[in-house]
């Protein structure tokens, strides 16, 4: 299966190889970071495509695609860097957008402890999930593409 994409890879890693220490973690940064946005907007399209008929709730000031978040890089001992997407949303005081997790991985059925009367269940709609399973193959092609255009960059300002 052809990707599309075509790249030296012996030429670029040894252009790698001659960056800094700090150059070469910047671009490991911006590819990770490149990725990572990419999820983000394949989850966003997975949630409103989901949920459509979900409405705007003036008790809420933000709307329900805002949950889907690029978080801070990890770094590991190792020196083994990662970039978190998550869809936990924000903790502020207005937000809705702790609702995401619910329709993400849906609820149980509850009901009312005195009448017996059921409140519902919500279904899982696995918007999260679905786009990590459309994203991930994707990924090599990604970094690579991204940090052979950052170090071509830093290259060619050396110049």
């Amino acid at each position: 299966m052809n990707s599309g994409f075509e790249c030296d890879i012996e030429k670029i890693f040894e252009q790698f190889c001659e960056l800094t220490s700090k150059e070469m973690t910047k671009t490991v940064r911006t590819a990770l970071r490149t990725g990572g946005k990419e999820l983000v907007k394949q989850t966003k399209s997975n949630l409103t495509r989901e949920l459509k008929h979900r409405s705007i709730n003036s008790k809420y000031k933000d709307k329900m695609e805002d949950a889907v978040r690029l978080g801070k890089f990890e770094e590991e001992k190792g020196e083994e860097l990662s970039q978190k997407v998550h869809i936990m949303g924000d903790r502020s005081k207005g937000s809705g957008t702790f609702r995401a997790r619910f329709f993400e991985k849906g609820t149980k059925e509850r009901r009312n402890r005195k009448t017996q009367s059921s409140y519902g269940r919500i279904t899982p709609r696995w918007y999260f999930k679905n786009a990590q399973s459309q994203v991930f193959p994707k990924l090599q092609t990604i970094y690579m593409a991204e940090i052979t255009k950052t170090v071509n960059k830093i290259n060619n300002t050396k110049i």
